[in-house]
């Protein structure tokens, strides 16, 4: 397996992308240490050698942007260790500071085929300790979202998913995924009166991470229209587009529920 034997730091606070991340790396061989926001990422990265760390981008109490820097900071080995970002929407601007602050590469959300994400993390890892690199890629991630999508899932997706964790492991995905849509719906409607833009950015980003794992395409794309808005400070536009975002949620609960009940 492309993975046997190394030892991976996730970095990753959300339930659903924690389950989706660590299934995947250990079918791919890896042994796994899961840190649930950035200020447990560099506690324990402190304490335990590694041989590649996975940080999502936004976490609480610190950012995946300050788990870079900090790390890059540290002298001696630990600042050398092979650093992935892990993210399912980055603007320019982003992306711009994710390389700034030291990352070896960028792996975006959904992951579509686990041994590209073997691959990935493979090559990124070689690219950090100077061995020969092709190219520069992105993991094959939320930019493959279709707009004219007919469907609330993308089914390729969220086939390769089950694929990927096995039956147990998809049962226990949709629920946590289910209780995490039901929970940011409710937190998006009670944002509207009055127009909370901060509470905005923070649910559209659970949103665009946990939707676009298990396909739901139109959500993400909607949740990046909204999370756009929402750091450029358009309460109107938020307005306007939330209806449309909300129904959106309504047709995948709606679709993940049918798969539940089987």
């Amino acid at each position: 397996m492309i993975l046997s034997g190394l030892r991976v730091l996730l970095a990753e606070d959300n339930p659903t992308n924690q389950l989706v991340a660590a299934q995947m790396l250990e079918s791919l061989g890896a042994s796994v240490l899961l840190a649930e926001d950035g200020a447990e990422a560099l506690e324990i990265v402190a304490r335990e050698p590694f041989d590649v760390m996975l940080v999502d981008i936004e976490m609480p109490r610190v950012s995946g942007i300050e788990v870079l820097r900090t790390v890059r900071g540290y002298s001696g080995p630990i600042a050398e260790v092979p650093m992935i970002a892990l993210t399912a929407y980055v603007m320019r601007e982003h992306r711009a500071a994710i390389d700034a602050a030291g990352a070896d590469g960028v792996i975006a959300k959904p992951i579509l085929s686990i041994e590209q994400f073997g691959a990935d993390i493979r090559r990124f890892m070689r690219r950090r300790s100077n061995a020969a690199v092709t190219g520069d890629a992105e993991g094959g991630g939320a930019g493959s979202a279709n707009r004219s999508t007919p469907s609330a899932i993308d089914r390729k997706i969220y086939d390769t998913l089950a694929e990927a964790i096995g039956p147990g492991a998809m049962t226990e995905l949709l629920g946590k995924v289910d209780s995490d849509i039901r929970a940011a719906r409710a937190r998006l409607v009670q944002a509207l009166d009055p127009v909370d833009l901060g509470e905005i950015r923070s649910v559209t980003h659970i949103l665009i991470s946990v939707a676009g794992a298990v396909g739901a395409l139109p959500v993400q794309e909607r949740a990046k229209q909204m999370n756009a808005a929402g750091h450029q400070d358009d309460a109107a536009a938020v307005e306007r587009d939330m209806q449309g975002l909300l129904g959106e949620i309504d047709r995948m609960l709606d679709h993940v529920q049918k798969q539940i009940d089987g």
